[in-house]
């Protein structure tokens, strides 16, 4: 008998049917197995190709990850992840700490002649001049006077920031019902803006308030400094003008 061989029979209808060739030695199951297996072959190509395309996209986001930290590092040289690591870690600690030791700095510029940051546009009932942090930024301060409105004030106010070498960077003005609040935020010079330099532009800025900025006695305002006699100066040159 031959392995495999052919067979017909009869259907249902009495028909004949195709001829079925199947391996009679196993039933036809060798071939049923090697199908699965070709499936399984090819399911597991594709989970291992799928897999490798995961590590690779894994391994490029960790690289680029490494590079940005290097470039966070002053003097970046070529080490090891581990080292890497270790670096900007010490590095972003050092800059916690040069922060922090900032911010105590301006807070104690501040504390030491400066008022805290105010928003209040509207002019109050007290007439009063204040100097205030102007956010962040050095040589920079913010100007405010409160008073009664008479004509000139903004020419004192512009002479008094030029009287400590500074100058005028924006300017706000309110006016409601006879009084106005302005609001200057000014800039150092260089080698100004100092306590000494606050403290004169803190009596300038009172002599604004009073009234006394185009009087006689505004130039004893700030007497005994060198720098507040030009103030006294400018005054007499606009009198002679006039």
């Amino acid at each position: 008998m031959h392995p495999f061989q052919s067979f017909y029979y009869l259907n249902q209808d009495g028909h004949i049917p195709e001829p079925s060739l199947v391996n009679m030695m196993d039933g036809g199951e060798s071939i049923l197995s090697s199908a699965s297996k070709t499936e399984a072959k090819i399911s597991t190509e594709s989970s291992c190709k799928s897999h490798k395309e995961t590590e690779r996209r894994r391994r490029q986001r960790i690289n680029a990850h490494l590079s940005t930290l290097r470039t966070l590092l002053p003097n970046p040289t070529k080490t090891d992840k581990a080292s890497l690591l270790a670096q900007v870690v010490h590095h972003v600690r050092d800059l916690k700490m040069k922060a922090a030791g900032s911010a105590r700095q301006y807070s104690n510029n501040c504390s030491s002649g400066l008022e805290t940051e105010e928003n209040w546009p509207y002019p109050g009932e007290v007439d009063e001049a204040t100097l205030s942090c102007c956010g962040h930024e050095e040589k920079m301060i913010k100007v405010s006077v409160c008073c009664e409105d008479r004509p000139g004030l903004h020419m004192d106010l512009t002479r008094a920031i030029k009287s400590v070498r500074a100058r005028a960077v924006r300017a706000e003005v309110m006016t409601v019902a006879g009084r106005t609040k302005s609001v200057v935020v000014m800039r150092w010079d260089n080698g100004s803006g100092g306590e000494e330099d606050v403290g004169i532009l803190k009596r300038a800025l009172n002599a604004v308030v009073e009234n006394r900025a185009s009087g006689s006695g505004f130039g004893q305002v700030v007497q005994g400094n060198k720098r507040a006699r030009v103030f006294g100066l400018v005054s007499g040159v606009d009198r002679d003008r006039n």
